[in-house]
C-alpha cells in the first residue's frame, strides 16, 4: 500500500510560500537590466538558477522533514497456552491427558480461518514461555495466573483477539486464576483435558512436625490423609529413614472424600539433619501411587547443651548460677569453683572432658591465684574448638592473667577494675532486637520487662573492642563517679575468628531474680535471660563467616535450587568483593560455579534441573588470594509430586474462566470443530516514518551545481 506523505518545515507553510515568492521576485529584478544586455531567454535562465539557489538555501535552513504514514492490516492473534505440567501424565477414564493435549497441538492448523490467523503457541507450568521445543510434562507445579499474565504482557503490542487455555485446570502455585482473568482484555477459551470425576486414590495431603528436636526425645508427626473409594479399609502408615522403619500404625480409612488426621511418634537416636519419609500403603485400583508418600526434614540436636562454669570464688552470684542450672533442663552444667591454685571445691579440672563442652562460663575468673597451666589449657581449648564464652566480671577477676590472650578478648586491656555500686542499667537500641535480650516478642512489653531493674555493681574502665554490639549500658540519667563514664557497657557481644563471646560487666545480678519474685511478669526474668544467652552462644549457625545457605532444605524435582547469603570478614563486616565458588556433588553428578555478587556482601546462585537425590555442597570464599573460609552442608531433591495431590480435572474452574471473560469451554474435539465461534477482526496498523531531508549531503552538491552553473553562464555571457 502506497504511504501518505507529509512535508514538515519549521515555519508555517504560508510564510514559506510568501518567502519563496519574495525570493523569486528578487531574482527577477536582479536580472531586470544587465550589462551587456541579454536576450529575454538568457535572462530567464539566470533568473531561474538564482531563484532555485535562494529557495534551496531557505528550504534547508527550515530543517525540512518528510513523514510517511503506512497503513497495514494486522491479522488477529490467538495465543494458545499448552499445559506442560506433570499432571498431563495422569491416566483416567478419558485416557492419558497428554495425548489429548498433543492431539489439539497437532491439529491447530485445521482451525477455521487458519490462514487469516496468527497462532502463537506457549507452554506453561510454573512459568510461561514460547513453545520452541517439544513438551516433556515433567514440571511438578502449575501457575495458571502467571501464564495468563505472561502471555498478555508478551503480546501487548500485537492484535491479540483471544487466549486459548489447554489444561486440566489444576493449579497449585500462584493466586486464583479467576482474579487474574478479571483484568483480561480478551476472551479466554478453555479446552478441558481429563475427567473431573474423583477417581479411586489415597493421598498424603500434609505432614506437620517440629523442624528441630533433640536426641532421645519423642517427636510427634501429624499426618493428614485423603482418600476416595476405600472407606473402611485398612492401610499401613509408616515413617522411615532410609531402610529403617521408625514408626508404623495400621489405620482404618474414614469416609470417602474427607481428610483424616493421624499422629505417630518417632525418637531420633543421634544428632544431625535427617530426611524422614512418611508413606501410606498403596491400595488396589489407585489411579497413582505417587502421592502416597512425603518427605520431611528434621534437625536433631544433642539432648543437652554442656556448660562448664569456672568460678573465681563461692559468692552469692556463683550460688545463684548453681540455682539457675537446676531450672534449665536442656543444659548439663559442670561447676569448678576455685579454692586454691590448681584446686577446686567440686573436683579436679582434669576430670572434666573439655572437648565435649559446648559453652564456657567464666565467672570472676581468672583470679590472682588461678593456675596459669589450667588457664592455658582452657583458652587453648576455646581457640582450637572455637567455643563460645560467657564472661561475668566480679571483684575477683584478675585480667593480668589474660594478657597472653589479649587478641582473643572482646575488651581492650584493663589493668584494674574499679567497682561502682548501685548502678542501674537500660536497654540499648541494638539490645531491643537482639535475641539475648528479646524476652518478649512485643517490643513495648519487652521494654517494660527491662525497666527499673534492681541495681548492679558495675566496673570501670571497660572498653569494648571495635566490632562488638552493646546490649545493655549503664543508665546515663544517674550520677556516676568520674568524668567520661557515660554509656558504660554492661552487656555486649563480640565475634571474631568464629568465636562468640558475651560479656556481662556487673555483679549482684542475683538480685534480678530474688527482688522480682513479687512481680508475676518478671519472677523468672533472669532465668529466661541466662537461658537465651547460653542458647545464643551455643548456636553455631550465625558464627560462620560464610552465611550462605540454600533457601530451603528440601526441593521438589523441577524446582530451582537457590543459594543466597552474605560473606563477612574477621570482624563480621560484609565483604562485597569476595570470590565465592560453590560446588555441588550428588550420586551421579558433580559441578562447580561462581556465585553472583549482589552488593553489601550478598551473593546468590540458582541451579535448575537437578535430579532426585541427596546433594552435598561446599562454598569456598577468597579475597585477594587469601582464604576467607568454607561452608558445607546438604540438601535434598525429592519427587514430591505436587501435581498428584489433586487428581480430578478442575472443569468447573475452566468453565468459569471462559464464562467470566466472554469465551467458551470446549472438549478437545469441540474446540477443533467450532473455534473460533465469532469473527476475529483484523486491525489497521498505522506506522509513521520520518526522514530529515536537511541531513542528506546530496543537497550541498545540488546547491554547488546551481551556483557554479550560474557563475559559468555569467562569465560566458560577459556579465559584470
Amino acid at each position: 500500500m502506497i504511504p501518505d506523505m507529509f512535508v514538515k518545515l519549521s515555519w508555517p507553510n504560508w510564510v514559506f510560500a510568501l518567502t519563496v515568492l519574495g525570493l523569486i521576485l528578487l531574482s527577477y529584478f536582479y536580472y531586470y537590466r544587465t550589462l551587456p544586455p541579454l536576450s529575454a531567454t538568457r535572462r530567464w535562465i539566470v533568473r531561474t538558477l538564482r531563484a532555485l539557489s535562494l529557495c534551496l538555501v531557505l528550504f534547508l535552513l527550515l530543517e525540512p522533514a518528510v513523514e510517511l504514514l503506512h497503513r497495514q492490516a494486522e491479522k488477529p492473534v490467538v495465543a494458545v497456552l499448552l499445559d506442560n505440567s506433570a499432571s498431563m501424565n495422569i491416566r483416567d477414564r478419558r485416557g492419558i491427558r497428554r495425548d489429548s493435549l498433543r492431539y489439539v497441538q497437532e491439529n491447530l492448523a485445521q482451525l477455521g480461518g487458519y490462514d487469516s490467523l496468527d497462532i502463537e503457541r506457549f507452554a506453561f507450568d510454573l512459568h510461561a514461555r514460547r513453545l520452541r521445543d517439544s513438551l516433556d510434562f515433567s514440571v511438578d507445579g502449575t501457575d495458571i495466573s502467571e501464564a495468563l499474565r505472561a502471555v498478555q504482557d508478551s503480546l501487548a503490542d500485537r492484535n491479540l483477539q483471544a487466549v486459548v487455555l489447554v489444561s486440566d485446570g489444576i493449579y497449585n502455585r500462584g493466586p486464583n486464576p479467576l482474579l487474574t482473568a478479571r483484568r483480561s482484555p480478551v476472551p479466554i477459551y478453555t479446552v478441558i483435558l481429563g475427567d473431573s470425576t474423583p477417581p479411586q486414590d489415597i493421598a498424603l495431603r500434609r505432614v506437620q512436625t517440629n523442624q528441630i528436636t533433640f536426641v532421645n526425645k519423642k517427636l510427634p508427626v501429624e499426618v493428614v490423609i485423603w482418600h476416595n473409594g476405600y472407606e473402611g479399609q485398612k492401610a499401613l502408615l509408616t515413617i522411615s529413614h532410609g531402610q529403617e522403619v521408625l514408626a508404623r500404625r495400621m489405620i482404618t480409612l474414614g469416609k470417602s472424600g474427607f481428610e483424616q488426621k493421624e499422629t505417630l511418634e518417632i525418637v531420633a537416636r543421634k544428632p544431625g539433619d535427617f530426611n524422614y519419609t512418611v508413606a501410606v500403603q498403596p491400595q488396589a485400583g489407585e489411579i497413582t501411587e505417587r502421592n502416597n508418600q512425603r518427605t520431611v526434614r528434621v534437625q536433631v540436636l544433642k539432648s543437652k547443651i554442656k556448660v562448664l562454669v569456672m568460678g573465681g570464688s563461692p559468692n552469692f552470684d556463683r550460688h545463684f548460677l548453681s540455682f539457675v542450672s537446676k531450672q534449665l533442663k536442656d543444659f548439663q552444667f559442670t561447676f569448678l569453683t576455685e579454692k586454691a591454685p590448681g584446686q577446686y571445691y567440686e573436683g579436679a579440672l582434669e576430670r572434666v572432658p573439655l572437648d565435649s563442652q559446648d559453652v564456657f562460663i567464666f565467672h570472676g575468673f581468672p583470679t590472682r591465684k588461678t593456675d596459669p597451666a589450667h588457664l592455658r589449657r582452657l583458652m587453648r581449648t576455646v581457640q582450637r574448638r572455637r567455643a563460645p564464652i560467657l564472661w561475668f566480671f566480679a571483684r575477683s577477676s584478675h585480667f593480668a592473667q589474660l594478657q597472653p590472650y589479649d587478641e582473643l578478648l572482646p575488651w581492650k586491656r584493663v589493668v584494674r577494675l574499679v567497682p561502682m555500686e548501685n548502678q542501674f542499667v537500660r536497654l540499648t537500641p541494638g539490645g531491643r532486637h537482639h535475641p539475648v535480650c528479646k524476652l518478649d516478642e512485643n517490643e513495648t512489653a519487652n521494654e517494660l520487662l527491662w525497666s527499673e531493674l534492681p541495681p548492679l555493681e558495675i566496673y570501670r574502665p571497660v572498653q569494648m573492642r571495635p566490632g562488638g554490639q552493646v546490649l545493655l549500658e549503664m543508665d546515663p540519667r544517674q550520677e556516676v563517679l568520674g568524668a567520661g563514664m557515660q554509656n558504660v557497657p554492661v552487656c555486649f557481644t563480640y565475634r571474631r575468628n568464629e568465636i562468640k563471646q558475651l560479656v556481662f560487666n556487673g555483679a549482684n545480678f542475683g538480685h534480678w531474680h530474688f527482688q522480682l519474685q513479687e512481680d508475676p511478669a518478671r519472677d523468672r526474668f533472669l532465668i529466661r535471660f541466662l537461658d537465651r544467652a547460653i542458647r545464643w552462644l551455643a548456636n553455631r549457625e550465625d558464627i560462620h563467616r560464610i552465611q550462605i545457605r540454600p533457601l530451603q532444605q528440601i526441593y521438589n524435582v523441577g524446582e530451582a535450587v537457590v543459594f543466597s547469603g552474605q560473606v563477612y570478614d574477621e570482624f563480621y563486616q560484609p565483604i562485597p568483593d569476595a570470590e565465592v565458588v560453590i560446588s555441588i556433588e550428588g550420586d551421579t553428578l558433580r559441578f562447580s560455579d561462581e556465585m553472583i555478587a549482589g552488593g553489601n556482601g550478598y551473593y546468590h546462585q540458582t541451579f535448575s534441573g537437578l535430579p532426585e537425590g541427596e546433594f552435598r555442597y561446599r562454598i569456598q570464599a577468597r579475597r585477594n588470594d587469601q582464604e576467607i573460609g568454607e561452608r558445607t552442608g546438604t540438601f535434598t531433591v525429592k519427587p514430591f509430586f505436587l501435581e498428584y495431590q489433586e487428581i480430578p480435572a478442575n472443569a468447573a474452574l475452566l468453565r468459569q474462566l471462559a464464562r467470566q471473560t466472554g469465551g467458551r469451554a470446549y472438549s478437545p474435539g469441540q474446540f477443533l470443530r467450532n473455534f473460533p465461534d465469532r469473527p476475529l477482526e483484523s486491525r489497521l496498523q498505522l506506522t509513521m516514518s520520518e526522514y530529515f531531508l536537511w541531513s542528506y549531503w546530496q543537497w550541498i552538491i545540488l546547491l554547488v551545481l546551481l551556483l557554479s552553473t550560474e557563475w559559468f553562464l555569467r562569465k560566458r555571457w560577459g556579465l559584470l
